[in-house]
């Protein structure tokens, strides 16, 4: 018993580490997006923050699979997590973040990406409030089952 609430809590915090990350990156990613708009930043800046928020979505996105891999028959957000997993990870290949520095000024363009990242962003933020709420349970559960050094 005590190994399944230690298991639980160390994978509900990898899972909430995994969300919070993911929703850190997708709010940078709009910054980006925000700041090109308004003329805060050049492309090249631009190009810079972008690509590497999109490289940390993608690293959090993998720990968040993982850590939810154990859970797909049991639980019902494991499904919608992977699900949307597998849509970034195959616009991410087939090129859909990517944006011709041509077309960078272009409101349609950058637009288009802001949805993609708003969409994102909504899932996360969703999401991160289950995660806090289940990653607080398992504390509690370890509380309850006394195995913490402070009971």
């Amino acid at each position: 018993m005590v190994f399944f609430t230690v298991f639980a809590t160390i994978d509900s915090m990898t899972l909430l580490f995994a969300m919070t990350g993911l929703l850190g990156s997708c709010a940078y990613s709009l910054k980006a997006i925000a700041d090109l708009e308004y003329d805060l930043i050049n492309s090249v800046d631009f190009f810079k923050v972008y690509n590497q928020a999109h490289r940390i979505e993608l690293a959090f996105l993998v720990l968040n699979a993982l850590s939810v891999l154990p859970f797909v028959a049991n639980w019902w957000l494991a499904p919608i997590q992977l699900v949307w997993t597998a849509v970034k990870v195959l616009r991410g290949v087939s090129g859909g973040h990517q944006i011709d520095e041509k077309d960078v000024f272009k409101p349609e363009v950058y637009g288009k990406q802001r949805r993609w990242q708003m969409a994102g962003f909504f899932i996360y933020l969703v999401s991160i409030f289950i995660y806090f709420a289940r990653a607080m349970c398992a504390v509690m559960d370890i509380h309850v089952h006394g195995i913490s050094p402070y009971d």
